[in-house]
């Protein structure tokens, strides 16, 4: 009897350990399923990704399997289906968030049937199932007979899918982005200032963010912050060494993109208030200060090239020049006045520049109007 009751409990333990091993498994394939119907929800191939998070909530089914779902079906038009997926959330003990998420899905879905004065009947709404078999107990359905007609059939409703696509809040097409945020690194030489007051090599970098103001004609505005160093002149002054430039600026651009919109060529014209250090001055903490003011201008023409799904990172390489007046401000905390640090005159640096900027398809301002889970 021991022996017997051993290896009953084994055999337990053993089916124990199956069913879990096996409901593991459905919940690893049921995330994986999910993650790739995401991707294809960005990538706008909306029925494709209702096919893989059906797969999901068939094998978990999970509020956030069918919230994703019901997202897919209204992309596609499917308001009834998309209804039925978002009523399935509330059945399968949603976190408040999600709860919270899924009502706003359904009253954009209402609004939108209502727009479109489309009658929502989710989960067949009573309008009977044509599957079922026929009652026995019952005379057979007599279409002549308004007592006993056929059994109503249900056909879910669809509509025109909306627009935009809720998830990225916009279509992910190459090189039609929102804004970015980028980086320059640049060195280069010119002259500026009196003759060898400084050094003729410049080195910097630039923060940089564009706005595409028309994406159908690829013309967007630029603004940016950049710091130029130029290194130390042959005049050998007590007051004078080197000079540092800080360019705040805004600039017009405009793509010239091949046929696949990955490479394009970007001239970009610019201008510029240059605030200026020589020598590094600093304040009585320490501090560098820009006590002298000019303004610049800057001209470039980029290659770059645009790698990802829809080219959000971008790689470029660019030549341009930025040109500066001569001082029309000094601080009157300045230990020099223009003359004597030799920036009472103007000059200019050509530059080579390698940069790396992201693309973002979302609005400032604005997030998705869905997030998938």
């Amino acid at each position: 009897m021991t022996r017997f009751t051993s290896i009953a409990t084994a055999v337990a333990a053993s089916l124990a350990l199956t069913s879990s091993a096996s409901a593991q498994g459905q919940a690893d394939l049921a995330s994986k399923l999910n993650e790739e119907g995401k991707e294809l929800m960005f990538a706008q191939r909306f029925a494709e990704a209702s096919a893989k998070f059906r797969d999901a909530v068939a094998r978990v089914p999970e509020p956030k399997y069918f919230f994703n779902l019901c997202t897919s079906l209204f992309q596609e038009g499917k308001f009834d289906e998309a209804m039925t997926a978002c009523n399935a959330v509330d059945k399968n003990n949603p976190t408040p968030e999600q709860k919270a998420k899924t009502d706003k899905l359904i009253g954009k879905i209402q609004a939108e049937a209502k727009s479109q004065n489309l009658t929502l009947s989710p989960a067949g709404g009573g309008g009977g199932n044509p599957n079922l078999p026929p009652d026995p107990n019952l005379p057979p359905p007599d279409p002549n007979n308004p007592n006993n007609p056929p059994p109503p059939t249900y056909t879910p409703v669809v509509g025109r899918a909306p627009s935009v696509n809720l998830v990225a809040a916009g279509p992910p097409l190459m090189n039609k982005y929102t804004w970015t945020l980028g980086i320059d690194l640049f060195a280069g030489g010119g002259t500026i200032g009196q003759a060898d007051y400084y050094g003729s090599a410049a080195t910097g970098f630039r923060i940089k963010s564009d706005y595409l103001l028309n994406p159908a004609s690829g013309i967007g505005a630029q603004g940016y912050l950049g710091i130029s160093h130029f290194g130390q002149g042959e005049m050998q002054s007590a007051s004078v060494y080197t000079l540092d430039v800080f360019d705040i600026g805004v600039a017009a651009y405009k793509h010239l993109c091949d046929g696949t919109s990955r490479m394009c060529i970007t001239p970009l014209a610019g201008i510029q208030l240059a605030l200026m250090s020589p020598a590094g001055e600093e304040d009585g903490y320490g501090e560098q200060v820009f006590n002298y003011s000019a303004i610049g201008a800057r001209l470039e023409a980029a290659l770059t090239y645009g790698l990802g799904t829809r080219g959000e990172h971008v790689l470029s390489v660019a030549l341009g020049v930025n040109a500066y007046s001569s001082v029309f401000s000094e601080s009157m905390d300045a230990f020099y006045t223009a003359q004597e640090v030799g920036l009472d005159k103007g000059g200019a640096a050509g530059y080579l520049s390698i940069g790396y900027t992201y693309r973002f398809n979302t609005p400032i301002g604005r997030s998705p109007f869905v997030t998938l889970e």
